[in-house]
């Protein structure tokens, strides 16, 4: 029986219940091919784009063989458009997939577990992500229309800000990303805005790298020129107290060193923050206090080429919500901002933790869970401008019970002042890393949402949420990090697994 829907997308245009993996042309995994003049599909949802080169991606998931033939991104003005033919077979023949399961996590189709995520385009070079654009009436910009007849067939478009560059990456959760270039507006550019319902709103994002120290005692993050070293006051101050410690002091030199080492000269603004306890007029004063100490140790460490000023804003920008003691120890902090770019010393210091997990040198670990038993490799690592692109594989070989927490263990906090939402906290990727000579580097991000109180919703670049597997599944899991330089990195799930000595390899279109 031959059956058509066609949808618009809650999700933007794939929100899948598998990871994702990103793979650069020369990585190993899904096969990706190029098929020069390649035409459109008769049902292409917005009419026939122009020909041109297709990417394709083949990967395994969910008892099914599924495979996107991704097009050139088409630019007119400040919109583009992106198409893409799906297609997706049964993996054993003898055991077809439930069709119906597969459209379902293709389509997104309002799944609480979606919550508006779905395909991205990524300027790793430019520190820019693009998602979906919104109709007028607030819908996703994106229309997907698919066939079943035997095999499950199908075509979709999606609408996004133009990028400005002449390539970019097609993130496809659950399945990779693909470099495509971006080219003129064909014929049918107009009718793909239509058929989404126009546009009221595209946006583009800024990417945000992110650092913390092993002792977490520091962390940066940069986003484009802007840079801001974070300080736990914790660590540095005694409670209620303004003077700095020995130690403390040592963490302030730490901080002028690298700051010097990713900006020339110019503006240091050095900024005290306190926690709710005690009165408005009293923590204001406390963290004008704390702003000054440390200003004036950066002044002695820094040098003429360097303009250090100071303020207190007390308890007015929270970045954890709630009262609970972890919160309030994240909200007593010293941020020191300034204009320069983000460095991540390579190699493997004296600092690096141990790992008392399942560890292995460029291969597969083995972790267990109260539910059941994993193995974990990493497939590629891939270099972008400015990014590394990571792509794991992960397959269930012990253990039926639901396993929700289990790539990310259910008692291990975030690593930094970060929020991706409660399914992505709980059971995404946002704690793996790339180990460096002092600091853990953890996957880019950006802002989603910006709510009241000054708490920022942020989203992950790459898979934001690794859903359960059944025993004997697998599933691709993928991040992207800042580029540390590294021609081999460390990969780190804490508390759960570590793998060395990986290669990096180099995009055959990256710089």
């Amino acid at each position: 029986m031959r059956r058509a829907l066609v949808t618009l997308l809650a999700v933007g245009l794939v929100s899948l219940s598998a990871g994702c993996g990103l793979l650069g042309t020369d990585g190993p995994g899904p096969v990706v091919e190029s098929s020069p003049g390649a035409s459109a599909s008769p049902t292409s949802p917005g009419g026939s784009p122009p020909p041109g080169e297709v990417v394709s991606v083949d990967r395994e998931w969910h008892g099914a063989r599924v495979r996107f033939d991704v097009r050139p991104v088409e630019a007119d003005g400040e919109l583009a458009v992106l198409r893409y033919e799906f297609g997706a077979t049964a993996a054993d023949p003898s055991d077809p997939p439930s069709f119906s399961t597969v459209v379902l996590n293709l389509g997104g189709l309002g799944s609480a577990g979606t919550d508006g995520r779905g395909v991205r385009l990524v300027d790793t070079g430019a520190g820019l992500v693009h998602p979906v654009a919104y109709a007028p009436g607030g819908s996703p910009a994106a229309a997907i229309e698919w066939v079943e007849d035997g095999a499950l067939t199908g075509t979709a478009v999606a609408v996004f800000a133009a990028p400005g560059s002449d390539a970019v990456d097609v993130l496809l959760p659950g399945f990779g990303a693909v470099t495509v270039p971006v080219v003129p507006a064909g014929d049918g550019f107009q009718d793909a805005v239509d058929q989404v319902g126009g546009v009221g709103e595209a946006e583009t994002k800024k990417l945000r790298a992110f650092t913390r120290a092993y002792d977490a005692g520091s962390a940066t993050s940069a986003e484009d020129d802007d840079v801001t070293v974070t300080l736990a006051s914790d660590v540095l101050f005694d409670s209620d107290q303004h003077v700095l410690s020995r130690q403390a002091r040592g963490v302030v030199d730490r901080a002028a060193t690298s700051i010097r080492e990713q900006a020339d000269d110019g503006d240091v603004h050095v900024v005290g923050h306190t926690d709710d306890v005690d009165t408005d007029a009293y923590n204001q004063t406390l963290s004008e206090r704390r702003a000054e100490s440390v200003a004036q140790r950066l002044r002695a460490r820094l040098g003429d080429g360097f303009v250090v000023t100071e303020e207190g804003r007390g308890e007015d920008e929270p970045v954890a919500e709630g009262t609970s003691p972890a919160a309030r120890a994240t909200n007593r902090r010293v941020e020191i901002e300034f204009q320069g770019h983000l460095v991540v010393e390579a190699g493997h210091g004296t600092d690096v933790p141990d790992a008392d997990v399942p560890t292995a040198e460029n291969g597969a670990v083995t972790i267990a869970t109260s539910g059941g038993e994993y193995t974990v490799a990493v497939e590629s690592m891939v270099r972008r401008p400015g990014a590394i692109v990571g792509t794991l594989v992960a397959e269930r070989t012990e253990g039926s019970t639901i396993d929700v927490a289990w790539f990310l263990p259910s008692y291990l906090e975030q690593i930094g002042d970060r929020r991706f939402g409660v399914l992505g906290d709980l059971a995404g990727p946002h704690n793996l890393s790339l180990l460096g000579a002092q600091e853990r580097v953890l996957p880019f991000d950006y802002v989603e949402e910006e709510r009241s109180g000054g708490f920022v919703l942020r989203r992950l670049l790459g898979d934001e949420e690794i859903k359960p597997l059944d025993h004997g599944g697998s599933t691709t899991i993928t991040v992207v990090w800042p580029d540390t330089g590294q021609d081999a990195v460390t990969v780190d799930a804490p508390d759960r697994f570590r793998i060395t000595d990986v290669p990096v390899t180099t995009s055959p279109t990256g710089d």
